[in-house]
């Protein structure tokens, strides 16, 4: 048997590259666990395991536990890992597909800390650990799975070229280390698994990869909704001209009764999430995914920004894939009837990818959606490097590795960057992207080139004013008013609200706001100061300012708002002053002065 093993390893290069490379990654990660492994939106999936199986709340409909712990462990900044129903009542923000994922090694890691004597919570070293590396195995099966894809079109050494680009020469060796707990772990498997079985399937039509596919799919939409569109790869896939999409037709048709089957397989998969929904919103499919600030605005795409920008642009962080593109044509020349499949499923993703209006993606490394395509991306890419190598001319050989190399080293130096805070996850612009780089330091002037710094764990102090020039727009002394001052009575719950489009405030990305005033207002009143951006499906960058207690004084007041990331322009900033009980409020010499960029 070890004999087999040996002759099976060293007679196939790539299939000992891999397993080199599974354990290299799987040795990297363990040496890199931290105590926030399930923080931000790893919270938010993997929540349904500590409520169902220590906090014996599986619904969520109590989330008094999850406030507590994210105030003990500091995992969020805000708990938007936990949605509403329409009436109100607490309810999981994210599907259950990572949960599922997650689930095997939950439960590892609490019977491991049972044994050693570690805390049940849930979250504890023995936790972390052990989904940590379940999480890995989700990477190494996606690693296997793309030799078996690239071995269907090319040789062992180029095979070898593409795996080794596709770990160190793009995002994928942050993302799917560091990072590994996030969807994209699980999401490039299911692609590459969905793949494969689409290969399959076309060959010998056998029932067992189609329900590969369709299981497959399935998964990919419990883990993130927009996933379903990968469906693409299969329906398109032999489809290159009406003959080839007459003949798909009608083998459809004749496996009709399988796919039939296969369909009331998949709906089984969706049983519990459905369930779930419906038991807490008497809804069958309902959008828990409530956040006014960030959605899908697919008539306002960021294109170029995706592609190109110095914050997150997926080509400038990760060059290599400039030749996967260039490859789509040398596909369409080599293998006309997987074309179409593989270019429109990219172009259809990319599209939606580039239509989420946080499209840089929060704090990851390039663009990290894309990662999910990248198996249908090394397809074109063997087809561009398989080009160059059967011209058989040296220098064109020279400058195809060369370039390669380049983008290999520029990837993993810009990681080491990132990994060390001189590349900024959030905030880079062009000035700072060329400021810092191929370089290992940051200075305090190359700073202030930064995108202006939102905190992610509360109030941004505003202590750059010298940077800013500031114009007063609302300035009211109510000198026209019988008092002189503005009198709210108890019966209004709101006082002195204004709306005022973000277009109109500035040209800029962002404005600082600082609103001076006076007020009187009882001592047992419960009066704040409300500060947000609002749109069609609702406010975001809300922000309170509670008012103090007067002791039947006047009182002055000062308060700076830093506006969020703007969704749209026309999104309207919005003030007002809220009265949680019916009380009296006056209020004098209000105003309002905005602080923009020089």
């Amino acid at each position: 048997m070890l004999k087999l093993l040996r002759l099976k390893f060293f007679s196939s290069p790539t299939l000992l590259l891999v397993t080199l490379i599974s354990i290299s990654l799987f040795v990297y990660r363990l040496g890199n666990v931290s105590n926030q492994e399930f923080s931000w939106d790893v919270l938010g999936y993997y929540l349904p395991l500590p409520a169902t199986f220590i906090e014996a709340d599986p619904l969520l409909d109590d989330k008094t536990w999850v406030e507590e712990l994210n105030n003990d462990k500091k995992l969020s900044g805000t708990l938007y890992q936990v949605s509403s129903t329409p009436d109100g009542d607490p309810m999981y923000f994210f599907l259950f597909g990572m949960s599922f994922f997650y689930s095997l090694f939950f439960l590892i890691g609490h019977w491991f800390s049972a044994i050693l004597g570690f805390t049940q919570d849930g979250f504890s070293e023995p936790y972390q650990i052990a989904v940590v590396l379940g999480c890995m195995i989700y990477v190494a099966i996606g690693l296997f799975l793309i030799r078996k894809i690239l071995l269907t079109y090319f040789n062992e050494k180029i095979t070898g070229i593409l795996i080794v680009i596709l770990v160190f020469g793009t995002n994928y060796i942050h993302h799917l280390t560091l990072k590994n707990l996030e969807p994209i772990a699980v999401l490039f498997m299911l692609s590459s698994f969905v793949l494969w079985q689409t290969i399959r399937w076309h060959v010998d039509f056998k029932f067992k990869n189609l329900l590969g596919i369709a299981v497959g799919i399935s998964l990919m939409t419990l883990v993130k909704p927009s996933e379903i569109l990968f469906v693409f790869v299969p329906i398109l896939w032999g489809v290159f001209n009406i003959t080839s999409l007459m003949q798909k037709m009608r083998i459809c048709y004749q496996k009709k009764y399988e796919f039939l089957i296969v369909f009331l397989i998949c709906a089984v998969i969706f049983i519990p999430q459905i369930a779930y929904w419906y038991t807490k919103t008497g809804q069958f499919i309902y959008d828990s995914y409530k956040n006014p600030g960030v959605g899908l605005d697919l008539f306002s795409p960021h294109i170029l920004d995706a592609l190109l920008s110095y914050r997150k642009g997926w080509l400038l962080y990760t060059p290599v894939m400039i030749f996967a593109l260039i490859g789509f044509y040398f596909l369409w020349v080599q293998n006309r009837k997987i074309f179409p499949a593989l270019f429109i499923a990219f172009i259809i993703c990319f599209y939606i990818v580039a239509s989420w209006t946080e499209w840089w993606y929060g704090a990851g490394f390039s663009l990290r959606p894309m990662i999910t395509y990248y198996p249908l991306l090394l397809i074109p890419l063997g087809y561009f490097i398989k080009t160059i190598l059967t011209q058989n001319k040296i220098w064109l050989n020279g400058a195809l590795f060369s370039s390669l190399a380049f983008c290999v080293f520029l990837n993993q130096f810009q990681w080491w960057q990132l990994k060390n805070g001189v590349l900024d996850p959030y905030r880079t612009t062009k000035e700072y992207y060329w400021a810092t780089f191929l370089k290992t330091n940051v200075s305090e002037a190359d700073k202030k080139l930064l995108l202006v710094n939102r905190e992610i764990w509360g109030k941004t102090a505003f202590s750059n004013k010298d940077e800013y020039t500031s114009k007063t727009i609302i300035r009211k002394n109510f000198n026209e008013l019988p008092k002189g001052f503005l009198e709210s009575n108890e019966n209004q719950e709101f006082a002195l609200s204004n709306r005022i489009p973000f277009e109109n405030l500035t040209q800029k990305d962002h404005v600082w706001v600082k609103m001076n005033f006076k007020y009187l207002a009882p001592n047992n009143a419960k009066i704040s100061l409300a500060v947000m951006v609002d749109r069609e499906e609702g406010p975001y960058g809300y922000m309170t300012f509670p008012l103090d207690s007067c002791n039947g004084k006047w009182h002055e007041m000062t308060i700076e708002y830093l506006t969020p990331e703007i969704r749209n322009v026309k999104d309207e900033f919005k003030f007002d002053f809220w009265k949680e009980n019916p009380s009296n409020l006056c209020i004098d010499d209000f105003e309002t002065i905005i602080f923009e960029k020089k």
